[in-house]
């Protein structure tokens, strides 16, 4: 199931998604939790983007959710967060961590829950050269003004892009 941030009309304008209505609503999580056990699902697993402490209050709220992915705070929890019979997953953000996470499902339940968070070290893994000549393919037209030095102070130079 997907839960999206519920407080886009305050960080983005109401223009932008005039068919779409936000908020927190425990109450439609809970039905359709409901309606995918009712069809048999053995595990509910929620991606939400709602951040960390809206996640910890909707898995206090709603039951029936196994795991929740939680995305927008950026926190980086070395281990799952259980609330109630919900654990509680969070990665950080921009690809710093990488989680691994895996599930005994036996039953139709939950049995048990294993979890890594996997920090990624950009300056020791080869980049792609695909993706890299992709990107630099990308930049090309913008590489000017990326590296137009628009200030200095204390010594350092500031660029826009950088």
């Amino acid at each position: 199931i997907g839960q999206a941030f519920p407080y886009m009309p305050i960080a983005n304008p109401g223009w932008m998604f005039p068919e779409y209505s936000f908020g927190i609503r425990d109450q439609r999580m809970q039905e359709m939790v409901d309606e995918v056990r009712a069809m048999g699902a053995d595990l509910v697993v929620v991606l939400s983007h709602n951040g960390f402490d809206v996640d910890k209050q909707m898995a206090s709220r709603v039951s029936g959710i196994d795991v929740i992915l939680s995305r927008h705070t950026h926190d980086a929890l070395p281990e799952p967060v259980q609330v109630g019979q919900t654990f509680i997953i969070a990665s950080g953000s921009n690809g710093k961590f990488v989680s691994r996470v895996d599930l005994d499902v036996r039953d139709g339940r939950m049995m048990g829950l294993r979890h890594k968070l996997i920090p990624i070290f950009s300056d020791v893994i080869t980049p792609d050269a695909a993706i890299t000549r992709l990107i630099d393919e990308q930049r090309a037209p913008y590489e000017a003004d990326l590296t137009k030095v628009i200030g200095q102070a204390d010594g350092l130079l500031y660029r826009r892009g950088n």
